[in-house]
């Protein structure tokens, strides 16, 4: 799977982009910060935007088209020493409550190889960006398993977070 970033939200360099990928594509404009996502099986580079090739690790609920038309894209980076036991959680506890939610419809979940430590990235897909403000993802964020994880600088503020709307 490949994540393009672009700099800025402009159609026609989108759905050009978006032909070339083939099926599957997707594409969401940044909320207030301006720019866009692209999500695609397969693509080619393109000197307009920024490629990061990811391993889908894991998915729940529903994602791709079926999922909703907001995109909460966040990004996640952990020690090595870590990797085992942040992933577990995020596919044993975290993700499953968050998909408690009515309105928070999926999930994919994946990985990019860097020089160092572990980049994640977490595409969650919400029927309403209100989901962000949902018990359940409250309820996710203050578990004996996410504090004891918080005690850590790497952890929840360091991790980037961008919402998008499906164009």
């Amino acid at each position: 799977m490949l994540i393009y970033e672009y700099p800025n939200d402009e159609a026609g360099a989108l759905m050009e982009h978006a032909m070339q990928c083939g099926g599957g594509v997707e594409c969401f404009a940044r909320e207030n910060n301006g720019g866009a996502v692209m999500l695609c099986g397969n693509g080619k580079a393109t000197g307009y935007a920024r490629e990061r090739n990811v391993e889908l690790l894991f998915s729940g609920g529903n994602c791709g088209e079926r999922g909703g038309e907001w995109l909460f894209w966040v990004g996640l980076w952990t020690p090595v020493e870590y990797r085992s036991e942040f992933v577990a959680w995020y596919q044993c506890e975290h993700m499953p409550m968050l998909l408690e939610c009515p309105i928070w419809d999926g999930c994919r979940f994946v990985e990019q190889q860097v020089t160092e430590g572990c980049q994640f990235y977490a595409l969650h897909q919400l029927a309403s960006r209100a989901a962000l403000d949902s018990e359940e993802r409250q309820r996710s964020r203050a578990t004996p398993w996410f504090k004891r994880l918080a005690k850590n600088d790497w952890f929840d503020g360091a991790f980037s977070r961008v919402l998008c709307r499906r164009i």
